[in-house]
């Protein structure tokens, strides 16, 4: 936010000026990387810093649960384990308990920031900012409720079929981000400060440290499965296990840059 107050119109003059080409928006995104990773010392602003820095960081620890509790559908809930590799096992464990850890710092750091947006919102009696509130609430019991629904409809004794699987995956992916883009919302237009957004910050950086580990567990099992278990589902062609480990690479990334922005900002 702070950097955009201070360049916003000239970086729209020279897009204007440059005619706003593919090339162009390529090789500005490409040098925001560096500003968004190490933002300016005199642009410092430690609240909107913090608050940006959850919003991006909440969407993107929810985007990789999300690829954690597919890895831990398609592997570890079917009992696999391949025999003479206890590696395996051993990230299962791991990846349980970090996704524990994190769940539980995030939930537990942020609930004092959320009481606090809910009560403002409440008081000035605004339904978008309840709605964007409630949205990790609603969404997704909702999700849940239709989940079960579809699985009693459409399952069989063994479950539902691989198009209905991945059905139920897109939209989980969906209610995710949903729910995790109404918390970022109201950071936004609520624009909470003192204590309980530092706490929120400290907290969520805990949370991502423990996200990283999942995800790392996440990464060796993968890669495990793919050297000792090429029969063993979809691990014997490296495409799919390649394209599932570079967007965990990818939103680990991200998680882990936003948590050490907040981080950074919180103890300023």
């Amino acid at each position: 936010p702070s950097w955009r107050a201070r360049y916003a119109d000239e970086v729209r003059a020279l897009i204007d000026e440059s005619g706003g080409g593919a090339r162009t928006v390529a090789s500005l995104a490409w040098r925001a990387l560096p500003a968004w990773i190490w933002p300016a010392p005199h642009l410092h602003d430690r609240p909107a810093r913090m608050r940006a820095s959850l919003a991006t960081g909440l969407m993107s620890w929810s985007f990789l649960a999300g690829l954690g509790l597919v890895f831990a559908q398609l592997t570890q809930l079917q009992g696999y384990r391949p025999a003479g590799h206890p590696v395996i096992g051993w990230c299962y464990a791991v990846f349980d308990a970090a996704l524990a850890i994190s769940v539980l710092a995030a939930g537990l750091g942020g609930l004092p920031l959320w009481l606090l947006m809910l009560r403002r919102a409440r008081r000035d009696r605004s339904v978008p900012d309840l709605a964007c509130l409630l949205a990790p609430v609603v969404v997704p019991a909702a999700y849940l409720a239709g989940v079960s629904v579809t699985v009693r409809s459409v399952g069989g004794p063994d479950g539902v079929s691989a198009w209905w699987f991945l059905a139920v995956t897109v939209a989980g992916f969906g209610a995710a981000g949903l729910a995790a883009a109404g918390p970022g919302l109201a950071l936004r237009r609520l624009q909470p400060r003192g204590p309980a957004l530092r706490l929120a910050a400290a907290a969520g950086g805990i949370a991502a440290a423990a996200m990283l580990a999942a995800s790392a567990a996440v990464i060796v099992a993968v890669a495990g499965l793919c050297l000792w278990a090429p029969g063993f589902a979809g691990y014997h062609h490296a495409t799919l296990p390649g394209i599932f480990l570079a967007l965990v690479t990818a939103a680990a990334s991200v998680t882990a840059v936003s948590a050490a922005r907040a981080a950074r900002a919180a103890r300023a």
